[in-house]
């Protein structure tokens, strides 16, 4: 298993490569390997998505992805 934290001023779903899993500032586990991160309407965040190679993490120590609020 690896981890992973997408950071967002707000609560928002988490889109991992299409489909919806966990929510942002939570801990969220999935297998390693290429994903593309995104968040759920609305879509007033940047960047759009973000592609990761989630590896080598663990539940102290996740990765982290962070959006930020635009107009």
């Amino acid at each position: 298993m690896e981890y992973l934290v997408v950071l967002f001023p707000r609560r928002r779903r988490v889109k991992i490569n299409d489909g919806f899993n966990g929510y942002t500032n939570e801990l969220i586990e999935l297998d390693g390997g290429p994903y593309t991160v995104s968040l759920g309407p609305p879509p007033n965040f940047t960047p759009q998505s973000r592609d990761v190679d989630l590896r080598n993490t663990a539940p102290l120590t996740p990765m982290i992805v962070q959006f930020e609020e635009s107009d």
